[in-house]
């Protein structure tokens, strides 16, 4: 090698080390309960078809959630963000989801505001989504489809129907 080669290697070594070093800071600012650029990150998982790790009430601004799938079976999961409606409950979107041709969300899951997803945690899987809402009542709903016991993924009960849905406030 030259010395031109090595210039070349040496700076794209010291781009690596710059892009570690910008990562670790990112990551290390978004820990469980730490502020950072992107706000508090919360560690959420699914399992036996319910939301675990999400607070009842969130500060408003920007927030990870780490989602995690940890059913002891394969399916998929997904954690749906949208707006509650004035005056409804979890009981209500639980409800509506249960509405014949309520067929993996489609009109069902289109009635509401939607503010982000996590699409498709298959079991064992983690995937980190970025929100930022401001004050009002949301909810996280799953409306893929199947069940514990191997029921097909296309002909199962959308999983909001069965109760994957968890509501929260987000306050100034």
């Amino acid at each position: 090698m030259n010395s031109r080669s090595l210039g070349w290697i040496g700076s794209r070594r010291s781009l690596s080390v710059a892009l570690v070093l910008i990562l670790g800071t990112v990551s290390a600012g978004c820990a469980k309960g730490r502020g950072g650029g992107l706000g508090t990150n919360y560690d959420v998982f699914a399992q036996n078809f319910r939301y675990h790790g999400v607070p009842s009430t969130i500060k408003s601004g920007s927030f990870t959630v780490s989602f995690s799938n940890h059913e002891t079976f394969p399916i998929t999961h997904e954690m749906i963000l949208a707006q509650l409606p004035s005056g409804k409950s979890a009981t209500d979107v639980v409800t509506s989801a249960k509405v014949k041709g309520c067929v993996g969300g489609g009109d069902c899951e289109s009635q509401y505001l939607h503010f982000g997803e996590v699409d498709d945690v298959f079991t064992g899987a983690t995937i980190v989504g970025v929100f930022n809402l401001p004050p009002g009542h949301y909810f996280f709903a799953c409306w893929q489809q199947g069940t514990a016991n191997g029921g097909d993924e296309e002909t199962g009960p959308p999983h909001a129907s069965i109760g994957m849905v968890y509501t929260f406030s987000v306050t100034s």
